[in-house]
């Protein structure tokens, strides 16, 4: 057992160890202090007393110090841990002796403070512990490859957490389509602002009782046995976006920075409606997008650049998996015209690349023509587009016939018509699945199935009454969108409907 003492001289070694950073933390932290506790006043004023905040903020900045030191990490604003801090600050106060501040009237000694420093400390790992192991690792900032003359390495990267903001971007676009074009106008100041935002648990836009109610939810709510879900501070962080998405759309881009400071989460309330909407929205994800968000926020590994929307899997489309909160997928296939007909989803729009690639001035009529029909299934509710392409849709080989640029033409065009939830399916995903998923997803499929097992004539059986059953009741169930809609031909227009009819 290392002796006390020793310990004692170890610690006093780190304290005299000086930190990078140190007067941006003590103007972040004078800040953090000020939002958290309310106007000061100096003597017997209606107010939090100035000389317990000043307190408050040395104590914020001593812990801080100690904790930074110990990873070997400088300060920089965007670790966001000023205004994480600053709440479990107040709680702190209260648990020195400070009753006579919730009245107003009193104040707090430094020297109760430090008598409490031990605790806040372990206090503090422990929420850090739970929400950004990647900081307590001493990486808070991903570790990218570089490449050297022994070969590649990988190194601590600076300060943003850029694959994590990446990835924000695509949950954004993929929850919040119209309100992610029109923020990444103000890029790229505006990915700063988030990723402090991120990093404090929304410390930056909450008021400090709904702040320790975010703490609560998220990181002691869960048995301690369980996993932080890693993805949950990004999709609540866009949920709160969301909430004032009509302000914002209204905004031009030189408003939008002041504009997203502005919203805040003010009471225990708000933040825990926040978490609830967070929680359906999580729940709603793609498995992919989920896992790379969440690996992001891990920032224990090199990732590689995303695309513009969210991966999904083959299974992702089977009808048996549309539980309640999951969509239904409607898709438009991007691929040859052999491979379609070899074998397509049953709900499916197919868009060939010679349709899609008729003369210049054709082109984006024919791809309006689809979205439009699109836009009324899925203004229906529980109905999202999946685009699909023979193989990876950011290579030319992927994408035969289209090609990947304009690929990614479409894909934008489905973004800017706001077009929520879209995803992109790889053709190539189609060989992961079962041969009961195949034969409940496809209308056709002309992969041989294996026999080389026993019991697999009797499962094949099985799989194909199971997709008669699921079509006939998909038939039933789409037999309203049918009769509305005609992906085929335009229906006829009724002599009784005259010149005013609907097409």
């Amino acid at each position: 057992m290392v002796p006390l003492a020793a310990e004692a001289a170890k610690v006093r070694m780190l304290l005299a160890t000086p930190l990078r950073g140190v007067a941006d933390l003590v103007a972040d932290m004078h800040t953090a202090v000020e939002a958290a506790v309310g106007p000061c006043v100096v003597g017997d004023g209606d107010g939090f007393p100035a000389e317990a905040a000043s307190a408050l903020e040395e104590e914020g900045v001593a812990v801080l110090q100690l904790l930074l030191k110990s990873l070997s990490l400088s300060y920089s604003p965007e670790l966001g841990l000023a205004p994480f801090l600053a709440p479990l600050l107040l709680l702190v106060a209260h648990g020195a002796g400070s009753a006579a501040l919730e009245a107003g009237g009193g104040s707090v000694t430094r020297e109760a403070l430090r008598g409490q420093r031990s605790d806040l400390f372990n206090c503090v790992c422990a929420c850090l512990g739970r929400l950004s192991p990647a900081l307590m690792a001493g990486k808070p900032w991903g570790m990218p490859v570089t490449a050297t003359v022994q070969g590649q390495v990988h190194v601590p990267a600076q300060p943003p957490n850029q694959a994590l903001l990446l990835w924000l971007w695509v949950l954004l676009r993929y929850l919040q389509p119209a309100l992610a074009l029109h923020l990444q106008a103000a890029e790229p100041p505006l990915s700063v602002r988030l990723g402090r935002a991120l990093t404090s648990l929304l410390g930056t836009h909450t008021d400090a009782a709904a702040h320790l109610r975010l703490i609560e939810l998220c990181l002691f709510s869960i048995p301690a046995e369980v996993a932080f879900p890693r993805a949950h501070t990004p999709v609540l962080l866009v949920c709160l976006l969301a909430r004032g998405k009509e302000s914002l759309l209204a905004m031009p881009p030189d408003s939008l920075l002041p504009a997203f400071t502005q919203l805040r989460l003010s009471t225990p309330r708000e933040a825990q409606l926040l978490h609830e909407e967070a929680c359906a929205a999580h729940a709603s994800l793609p498995h992919g997008l989920a896992a790379a968000v969440a690996d992001a926020w891990a920032a224990d590994q090199p990732m590689p650049p995303p695309y513009s929307v969210a991966w999904l899997q083959g299974d992702e489309l089977d009808p048996s998996l549309h539980t309640p909160g999951r969509l239904r997928r409607w898709v438009v296939d991007l691929r040859p015209e052999a491979e379609h007909k070899r074998g397509c989803f049953a709900l499916t729009r197919h868009l060939p690349p010679a349709e899609a690639t008729r003369p210049e001035a054709k082109r984006p009529e024919v791809r309006e023509a689809v979205r439009a029909e699109l836009r009324e299934i899925c203004d229906d509710g529980g109905v999202a587009p999946a685009l699909l392409t023979s193989g990876d849709p950011r290579t030319d080989k992927g994408t035969p016939g289209l090609g990947a640029q304009l690929v990614r033409e479409i894909v934008d065009e489905f973004l800017a018509d706001g077009f929520a939830n879209l995803g992109v399916l790889q053709g190539s995903g189609f060989h992961a699945l079962s041969l009961e998923q195949r034969s409940a997803m496809l209308v056709s499929d002309d992969v041989a199935p294996d026999f080389s097992s026993p019991g697999q004539t009797d499962r094949l059986a099985g799989a194909k009454a199971a997709a008669e059953r699921a079509k006939a009741e998909a038939a039933k169930a789409g037999e309203k969108l049918t009769r509305v809609f005609s992906f085929g031909r335009k229906p006829a227009r009724s002599k009784a409907a005259g010149e005013g009819g609907t097409p």
